[in-house]
């Protein structure tokens, strides 16, 4: 039986209808004052409000996300890559909840078409939850709603998997994150994080080499990078994106135990040692050269890897001091 227990303050009901648009007017407001807080609201709250507005405007196009995933490129490799590391570690568990936080698309859930598993996928994009919805139509097993990972709507330790990909890295309170992700845990169950490694030859090439040359040559080698918006929602400016922060595998461990969540495998994904934009050029090598050193996911040279993905269990009441 799923918990009942309060939740604590600050934490909000699923958003039913009508809620997001409210939600919509005050991100809107808050983005005009990225450095200033609105009245009643403090300086990170108000920052926290502004990053997701930027995330909700760079992952407007849905569809075109989805597309990604299709095709030998490079970007499809990282993609496919961690979906497949996923279904490795997801191997066995064939009944019980599971929360997807980030889920774009939902590419994640057909995984799970067979099995005796409830799929709820959260996003905190409204236009990607809708083309979830339009994806799976009404099958009961999957279900999606609009969530933000600092405040999850849902009862403590009503799930029984969590899964996190490609969100962390977005997320300013990462610590916040793993609370609310632990909190919505069942004890027992398991968590599934990912987080693009700070130390990968593309991460140190990114932020030695490309940045520097994007910003002394200008805007030519930036369009390369990342494609203009077509038009941006009020109090975006053009060309904004999304803040990151990258960790190392050490310091992505730490994060995730600060949480009292007990690591049980980690490993690298996504091989790519020809760095962006390079790597467009040469797509077909960029893959091969990927695909045939993936065998060193847990190895001593995993540090090569662009990503890192940890499962961790959430531990026992009987287990706590």
């Amino acid at each position: 039986m799923i918990s009942r227990r309060k939740r604590p303050s600050g934490i909000t009901r699923p958003p039913g209808p009508g809620h997001s648009t409210k939600i919509n007017k005050k991100l809107d407001h808050a983005a005009h004052v990225p450095h200033e807080a609105p009245q009643g609201m403090d300086a990170p709250h108000a920052t926290r409000r502004h990053q997701h507005l930027l995330l909700r405007e760079a992952f407007r196009h849905s569809r075109d996300y989805a597309l990604e995933y299709q095709g030998n490129s490079p970007r499809a490799h990282f993609f496919n890559t961690r979906i497949r590391r996923v279904s490795e570690l997801c191997r066995g568990f064939d009944r019980g909840r599971v929360l997807d936080i980030g889920c774009g698309p939902a590419i994640v859930g057909s995984l799970f078409r067979g099995r005796k598993v409830e799929y709820h996928g959260a996003d905190i994009s409204e236009h990607m939850i809708g083309i979830c919805r339009e994806s799976y139509g009404r099958d009961p097993q999957f279900l999606f709603s609009v969530q933000s990972v600092e405040e999850l709507g849902f009862w403590d330790a009503s799930f029984d998997m969590v899964l996190c990909l490609g969100v962390l890295e977005y997320v300013l309170d990462q610590k916040a994150a793993i609370r609310e992700m632990t909190r919505v845990l069942r004890p027992g169950g398991i968590l599934i994080a990912t987080m693009l490694n700070r130390m990968s030859p593309c991460a140190l090439w990114e932020r030695w080499v490309h940045l520097k040359l994007s910003l002394a040559l200008g805007k030519a080698v930036r369009i390369i990078k990342t494609p203009r918006l077509e038009s941006a929602a009020p109090g975006v400016n053009r060309g904004m994106r999304p803040r990151t922060l990258l960790l190392g595998e050490g310091a992505f461990r730490n994060l995730m135990t600060s949480g009292g969540l007990r690591i049980e495998d980690a490993l690298a994904y996504s091989f790519c040692l020809i760095p962006s934009p390079l790597d467009a050029l040469v797509p077909r090598l960029s893959v091969f050269v990927s695909r045939n050193l993936e065998c060193l996911c847990r190895s001593p040279l995993r540090f090569l890897g662009r990503g890192i993905m940890v499962k961790c269990r959430k531990g026992l009441e009987e287990d706590r001091p």
